[in-house]
């Protein structure tokens, strides 16, 4: 074979590689959203929804741990009024931005994981909204902590297992009565089940992400492959509108807000 035809061949394997990567890098990812006119069937026990239909979504392959930490960093809506309810590390941004309708006397708001560290709780609590607080490892019974802090001895999980206080996202909301409302601010710190959290979700029970208004997760990656399941969960909350709003990245965790503006 001459010299010129070696080099056409070679460019031809380049530019083929080129397409398959792209192509793989890109590849579209297919999830169920709900139409606008969309209604919500209530009271059913599987929270079945009609009138959905199939989108396709642009779904970036993992590439590097710089490429993660970057895409955490950026700002994909600029929050004007950007504040943090809660002390220390356990606060969490809150955008009060009035795409977000926070009115104060008519909120809710989801709190899971608690620890000793109700300041975000409370935060909340009086600022208006009413807040379910809920953490099964810190040896508490169901209670009322503050006029409008309650607490639940119970976590979150991708199933329910009444042995270790755990139950699905969509239970609680059908145990709380807000299986059809808006939740204004859903918080996780959760020591790695947001994961099953968002296993759950997205294989389950998409639709509830509809009636999400802002997320602050504190999210662990320190660990092998997080990163890449991370990464997969984040462009899947992309694909339902969510768009990062503040992230601050520490040693092996960031704590991240999306908002659906």
């Amino acid at each position: 074979m001459s010299r010129s035809a070696v080099l056409k061949s070679g460019i031809g394997a380049l530019a083929l590689v080129g397409v398959v990567t792209f192509v793989f890098y890109q590849r579209p990812l297919q999830i169920t959203v709900l139409s606008p006119s969309t209604e919500v069937n209530k009271g059913s026990s599987d929270s079945k929804r009609e009138n959905s239909h199939v989108k396709l979504c642009p779904m970036p392959a993992y590439v590097s741990p710089e490429a993660f930490l970057a895409y955490e960093k950026q700002k994909q809506y600029e929050c004007k009024k950007l504040e943090y309810f809660g002390v220390g590390d356990g606060s969490k941004g809150v955008c009060k931005d009035p795409v977000f309708s926070l009115n104060k006397n008519n909120c809710k708001v989801l709190s899971f994981g608690i620890s000793q560290d109700w300041t975000f709780d409370d935060a909340f609590g009086v600022f208006g909204c009413k807040v379910y607080s809920f953490d099964p490892t810190i040896g508490k019974e169901d209670h009322q902590h503050a006029p409008n802090v309650q607490f639940f001895n119970l976590g979150i999980s991708n199933k329910a297992e009444t042995a270790r206080k755990l139950d699905t996202y969509e239970n609680i909301l059908k145990r709380l009565g807000l299986l059809d409302s808006v939740i204004d601010y859903l918080k996780m710190d959760v020591e790695l089940a947001e994961l099953s959290f968002f296993d759950d979700i997205f294989n389950n029970t998409p639709h509830l992400l509809t009636n999400i208004k802002q997320i602050g997760m504190e999210t662990h990656y320190g660990g092998k492959g997080l990163k890449e399941r991370f990464w997969d969960y984040y462009h899947r909350l992309a694909c339902y509108g969510f768009k990062v709003m503040d992230a601050r990245q520490y040693s092996g965790r960031t704590e991240i807000v999306w908002g659906r503006p």
